[in-house]
């Protein structure tokens, strides 16, 4: 085995785990508190991305601020989808809100991947983003990173971080373990479950915004290219567990992003993706959606009884 190469997706791995694992942490918070399976997750992540790319290229405005804007557009499109979305399918349908909620978030996927690729990608299927350019960064032993990659690895792990401290040790931390433990009795001391959802979807989608940035940055602003990212986000939070403390999604987030760098001294780099689909394939075999606390509805026997004659 190449060391040398091992060392390098090494630190291939923490980068990209950095990303998942802040991605996690947003996913975590949807799935447990607020309650919803965010498939849209992937739409946000791919309409930032084109978001910043686009005006970057149409407008010429600096990199930073196509970027703010994208970040912005992308958080308020998460607080939107969830008063406008999910919140009025989830009065209607009470405790089997899942899946009426999963379809909603899928259509509105396929929506806005649909309108990316009629507006933008006619032309060409692929859209650069320009945030720093491709310097590269030497370091000891052979190995190397780029600009781009260190500052994904610093902004990540200071959103990390900061969400880490934040849940655990702060007053905002508190509410949302009283809204996902138990939102009437929150509601009964203060506390507005559905605030703290339109707060949580807002600000995980801000995060996403970011990756689909960075992301844009590296390989460039594509269709679907937002998927592969969300079943990775998926997989850190059902690993991580209902439950699962901050600390813990941002390790499982490191450690899945290092297998799937890692896969490639086995297989081919274009086939890296199915590592991290396994992975939730696996976990979904063994737990099931139930060990996650998401029921489908329930299927009522329906009694036949003989007529009288």
């Amino acid at each position: 085995m190449d060391l040398n190469l091992t060392a390098q997706l090494v630190i291939s791995g923490i980068t990209q785990g950095a990303t998942f694992a802040v991605l996690g942490l947003g996913t975590s918070l949807i799935l447990n508190v607020a309650n919803r399976f965010h498939f849209a997750y992937a739409a946000t992540i791919t309409g930032s991305a084109f978001a910043a790319a686009v005006l970057q290229r149409d407008t010429g405005l600096p990199a930073v601020v196509c970027l703010v804007i994208a970040i912005a557009a992308a958080a308020v499109f998460g607080a939107l989808t969830e008063v406008v979305v999910y919140r009025p399918l989830a009065t209607r349908s009470g405790a089997n809100a899942t899946l009426p909620i999963f379809v909603s978030s899928l259509g509105v996927t396929l929506a806005v991947e649909a309108a990316l690729q009629y507006y933008f990608t006619r032309e060409s299927p692929t859209v650069p983003f320009n945030l720093v350019g491709d310097s590269v960064i030497a370091l000891p032993f052979g190995l190397h990173t780029t600009r781009l990659d260190v500052i994904t690895l610093t902004v990540c792990g200071a959103i990390a971080a900061g969400a880490v401290v934040l849940l655990r040790y702060s007053r905002v931390g508190r509410i949302v373990r009283a809204v996902r433990e138990n939102p009437m009795m929150a509601s009964a001391v203060g506390v507005r479950p559905q605030r703290v959802n339109v707060s949580i979807l807002f600000w995980a989608s801000a995060c996403a915004g970011l990756i689909g940035c960075l992301t844009a940055a590296k390989y460039s602003a594509a269709a679907g290219m937002g998927y592969g990212s969300l079943f990775s986000a998926f997989v850190v939070a059902f690993v991580s567990g209902q439950r699962a403390p901050g600390l813990r999604v941002v390790l499982v987030g490191v450690a899945v992003g290092l297998v799937q760098s890692l896969s490639v001294l086995f297989i081919p780099a274009n086939l890296t993706d199915l590592v991290v689909f396994g992975i939730l394939f696996v976990y979904l075999s063994v737990k099931g959606l139930s060990a996650y606390g998401i029921r489908l509805p329930a299927r009522h026997p329906v009694r036949l009884t003989a007529g009288r004659a």
